[in-house]
């Protein structure tokens, strides 16, 4: 049996047994109501050093503060990264990506899904972010590895909604961040400096993922509805010249 046809009998057998069986099943957290999917590897405007640098799960929960960050990473061999791992816990696990989650499963995602992280402009309250090690380049690939924990995470927080969520719920860190490049983290807000481009347009401040992610779900079985210009901000921001620090203006 392939992946998408187990997906499709449980997803029908929970259906069928709404308001029996179902009751006892594990559920995502209720405050969840969106999915938001991140790379860790950006545009770095004010650090060219760091530019769509690869940042490994290790060194990018280093940059995690204890209540900022995603709830996971999922890493190039397809190892899933929990943001705090129970006591005794591994640092990380490997998804049965061949066949629905068991109840065990469920269950530690349902916990590690619990906690409010920062990782969405005014949005954590009510969501989940997984980051997807990848350099935030648009023409670097995901590894298959890779797209097929990302997709069997996705179709598992759905199942675990209860139908609260669909694939309309699952969102890029680009779709709900639209804001620009502020050049300072303590000043943004409108009037405050931007980096811009050579005409004097803002740069955003988010443009991650790549649509090659979207289109690797895709591929994997997951299509999710995407803009025909999905990628025009982060190509702006790889036309930048190497070494370089974009003007900064006040629009």
């Amino acid at each position: 049996m392939t992946p998408g046809a187990a997906w499709t009998l449980l997803l029908a057998s929970l259906a069928a047994a709404r308001g029996g069986s179902a009751e006892a099943a594990v559920q995502l957290p209720r405050r969840i109501g969106e999915i938001v999917i991140h790379v860790p590897g950006g545009p770095s405007y004010g650090n060219p050093a760091r530019r769509f640098r690869f940042f490994t799960p290790a060194e990018t929960q280093a940059l995690w503060k204890p209540q900022f960050g995603a709830h996971w990473i999922v890493w190039t061999d397809g190892s899933l990264w929990p943001r705090h791992p129970a006591a005794g816990e591994p640092t990380s696990w490997r998804p049965p990506v061949d066949r629905p989650a068991d109840d065990e499963w469920k269950r530690r995602l349902a916990a590690e899904a619990e906690p409010v992280y920062g990782h969405l402009h005014d949005g954590n309250s009510h969501t989940v972010g997984i980051e997807v090690s990848h350099s935030g380049r648009s023409g670097d690939p995901f590894p298959e590895a890779q797209i097929r924990t990302l997709a069997w995470l996705l179709r598992t927080l759905l199942a675990m909604s209860g139908g609260r969520l669909t694939a309309a719920s699952i969102h890029g860190h680009k779709d709900l961040d639209r804001r620009p490049a502020y050049v300072e983290e303590r000043c943004a807000r409108p009037g405050c400096p931007v980096y811009v481009d050579a005409a004097g347009r803002p740069f955003r401040r988010r443009v991650d993922p790549p649509e090659g992610l979207f289109e690797a779900l895709a591929r994997e079985g997951l299509a999710l509805r995407r803009p025909p210009d999905g990628d025009a901000e982060l190509l702006r921001t790889e036309a930048i010249p190497a070494g370089a620090r974009p003007a900064v203006a006040r629009p």
